[in-house]
């Protein structure tokens, strides 16, 4: 008698093996999450405990010892910002942040503005029989202290406000207060401030980080009338920037601030977003072949002071004794440059550029990319999240600028600084009779036009002859010409003045007139 045998098919078997392995996957990722979680609770814990035993120390501290390194509270004595330290072989870092409170309960001090009192004066508004303004704003310190990993990661945090046990009395300090803004004017949040005075006693070196809103607080500063409060800010990604003091004549652009007893000052520190190679420049003389060996003088970037007569600026190449000579191709480079417009060869081109005993003169510097023709010549601002579309390879590395520098040892041939407006669009009704104006040197004309320089614009096989007219000075043109049948695209510039010929080179450079739609 035949039996039947029932069994599996290989078919049913593979499924079979499939739900296993699903549900044994499932259940180890179940496990693992379990662990993971068991895991973060025990070192939670220990953070925890870590977090409690610092801030009972703080605690039992006096009052006026509270204050970190390198924060933003002046004290004699300070507590480290943070240490490390290790339980069951793993690592926690402990830190600690006090700054001061300005609290509405009884008077808020005194702010540059209403928006910052409201902002800033906690609890605000403050009550109606309260001081007006508040002579002792520092009411209490605010102290946090957190718990992080190895990998940054915050495991516990503890906050608590801790007073004085004396009575609120006068107090002869004053605070500053510092917003930081980007290029746009939106607030930088996160930036580095650096507060420094060096004049009173005892010194002054304090630090915080910027808010949602871009702004930095120092209460509790001794006052100081001779503006000696150095403040600097800086940030990832975007340039740093400090105030100098102002002089007798001149008022910097980011100058130093004076502090009064139970008053505040206030500073805004422009931040500009910049990449690690801003430009690179090459030498040449008029006909275009490279000049190598040039000590080439450089100045831009932060402007000094507010007056437009003076052109000091942050970044000299002169002042900081920072010699920069081009190679054999007649090229270098600068890094790290504050986004803005950087002049070359001195104000008028006639100082700073030479090779051992030989003296140039710049006829013209002439950007590959920009808004501007000739100098000064823009390093534009740089953004990892919209990098720039055109760059130019140098080195092995992408700049954000290049410039052509034409350089002459001829003190008589034709130097231009300007071309104003450097652009013309087809869509205008003005080609015909179009306007411009053209600075530069050794460019003789009459108020009547009488012995005029000849300015003319070639595109192709087109050359358009202007109309001109100057002063005694040979350094202005200004000018007209009928360019009604150009076409899109640039049109070379070409001076003729005291027998020298001068085309200034376009296309993919910036020296001539660029026509557009």
């Amino acid at each position: 008698m035949r039996k039947d045998y029932k069994g599996f098919t290989l078919v049913e078997l593979m499924l079979s093996l499939v739900v296993f392995l699903i549900i044994a996957i499932a259940f180890f990722d179940l496990y693992i999450s379990v662990l993971h979680s068991s895991i973060v609770a025990q070192r939670q814990a220990v953070a925890l405990s870590l977090a409690n035993n610092q801030m009972e120390y703080l605690k039992s501290l006096p009052y006026n010892d509270l204050a970190v390194a390198g924060g933003s509270i002046v004290s004699t004595f300070t507590i480290p910002a943070s240490f490390n330290q290790t339980v069951d072989a793993h690592t926690y870092t402990v830190k600690t942040q006090i700054v001061y409170v300005d609290d509405a309960y009884d008077g808020c001090g005194t702010y540059p503005n209403l928006t910052l009192e409201q902002t800033y004066c906690r609890n605000y508004p403050p009550p109606s029989n309260a001081p007006n303004p508040d002579t002792n704003p520092e009411d209490y310190k605010d102290v946090r202290v957190t718990v992080t990993d190895n990998s940054g990661l915050t495991l516990a945090s503890l906050d608590t406000q801790i007073a004085s046990l004396v009575a609120e009395t006068p107090s002869n300090t004053g605070a500053i207060f510092v917003r930081v803004i980007d290029q746009s004017g939106n607030p930088i949040q996160g930036a580095s401030v650096n507060i420094v005075n060096n004049v009173v006693s005892p010194n002054v070196n304090v630090n915080a980080t910027t808010d949602a809103n871009g702004m930095a607080i120092f209460y509790g500063l001794p006052p100081d009338s001779g503006y000696d409060y150095v403040v600097s800010g800086s940030d990832s990604g975007y340039s740093s920037l400090t105030t100098i003091p102002s002089t007798s004549s001149l008022v910097a652009t980011y100058p130093n601030q004076d502090l009064l007893a139970q008053n505040s000052s206030y500073v805004t520190l422009t931040l500009k977003q910049e990449g690690t190679y801003s430009l690179v420049f090459q030498t040449t003389d008029t006909s275009g072949n490279p000049i190598p060996g040039v000590k080439v003088y450089v100045k831009g970037g932060y402007k000094k002071y507010t007056s437009t007569s003076d052109t000091s600026y942050y970044y000299d190449s002169q002042v900081s004794n920072n010699s920069i000579t081009t190679d054999s191709n007649g090229m270098n480079s600068l890094t790290n440059l504050v986004p803005g417009t950087y002049i070359f060869c001195g104000d008028l081109g006639s100082t700073g550029c030479g090779s051992g005993s030989t003296i140039y003169y710049l006829a013209a510097a002439v950007p590959y990319t920009g808004n501007n023709s000739f100098n000064p010549v823009a390093v534009p601002t740089y953004s990892s999240a919209n990098p720039p579309a055109t760059t130019f390879l140098y080195n092995n590395n992408y700049y954000l600028q290049q410039v052509r520098l034409i350089l002459t040892t001829n003190p008589s041939f034709p130097r231009i600084f300007t071309l104003s407006p450097s652009s013309a669009s087809i869509s205008s009704n003005n080609m015909s009779k179009f306007a411009f104006s053209i600075t530069g040197y050794n460019l003789p004309c009459t108020s009547s036009g009488n012995n005029c320089t000849t300015v003319n614009f070639i595109q192709g096989s087109n050359t358009y002859a202007a109309s001109c007219k100057g002063s005694s000075a040979a350094t202005t043109l200004n000018c007209t010409v009928n360019i009604s049948t150009a076409t899109t695209g640039n049109l070379v510039l070409q001076i003729i003045a005291n027998g020298y010929t001068f085309n200034l080179p376009a296309s993919p450079l910036l020296g001539g007139l660029i026509v557009t739609q």
